[in-house]
């Protein structure tokens, strides 16, 4: 907006001709101001109504702006014992069963320990898949391609589950097939999550978001690879510690889902 500035009375200055002369000379000043008032009001009134997009270009840029700042300072806010402690359930649930996942699949590399690591990893695809059911039930109706993922997920944990408890009894062609099959599900399950990505836009998302999908992605696959190996007697070894590296890799996932979840809640 414009200041219009005081104008002083000069009647005593200047004759009523003078005066007269004055007076017109600021009728037209004040005229013009008003007209440059009005074009200036209606720039902005086409402005704010968003007719012309080439008029709001640098308001949308400044706007862009404050946005990546915010979303900037948002993902480098610290991350505290505190704040991990205070997430929900399902993420420690989720956390603790990718862990569990790691000491499972170095006890199959030990016969002694065989079947305490068929019953750890059963524990675990207990705790992921309840997890996975309760984030599947908050996506529901919002984000479908993530909710198709989170019923992979889900699939997979009911999988490993049966072929855990079978494996504490029996270790035939049936148990690989249903650690091949859960394996299967959680790659697909992650590929799904993939769909998300922009890759024309890959640049705007955030790092932590990119390790989370390409852990879980890269986790089943070699979790896939590894149990098709279990076929082979001579790999037997080496599939185990694949397993092992399948559930690192689902372990810093998890780790990373806190840090989003922290980051974007408090």
């Amino acid at each position: 907006m414009y200041e219009l500035k005081s104008v002083g009375n000069r009647s005593d200055d200047y004759d009523d001709c003078d005066s007269t002369r004055e007076s017109k000379i600021l009728d037209m000043e004040e005229g013009e101001s008003i007209k440059k008032g009005d074009i200036y009001t209606k720039k902005v009134s086409i402005s704010s109504s968003n007719f012309f997009v080439g008029n709001n270009k640098s308001t949308s840029n400044g706007e862009k702006k404050m946005k990546q700042i915010s979303d900037s300072k948002t993902f480098k806010r610290k991350v505290t014992t505190k704040d991990i402690v205070n997430c929900p359930k399902e993420y420690h649930a989720n956390f603790i069963s990718m862990f569990l996942f790691i000491i499972g699949s170095a006890f199959f590399r030990f016969p002694i320990l065989y079947v305490a690591g068929c019953i750890i990893f059963a524990i675990a695809s207990a705790m992921c898949l309840y997890s996975n059911l309760i984030s599947a039930m908050y996506v529901k109706n919002k984000k479908k391609k993530e909710f198709y993922g989170f019923l992979c997920y889900i699939a997979g944990c009911a999988i490993f589950i049966l072929g855990s408890v079978y494996c504490c009894f029996k270790d035939d062609y049936f148990a690989v097939i249903t650690f091949i099959l859960g394996s299967f599900y959680f790659l697909v399950g992650a590929i799904f999550f993939l769909y998300n990505f922009n890759l024309r836009n890959i640049k705007g998302v955030k790092y932590q978001i990119v390790i989370v999908y390409m852990s879980n992605l890269f986790g089943g696959l070699i979790f896939t690879v590894a149990s098709i190996m279990f076929f082979y007697e001579h790999l037997y070894n080496y599939a185990c510690y694949l397993y092992v590296g399948g559930s690192i890799l689902f372990t810093l996932g998890t780790w990373f889902d806190y840090i989003i979840h922290v980051r974007n809640t408090f």
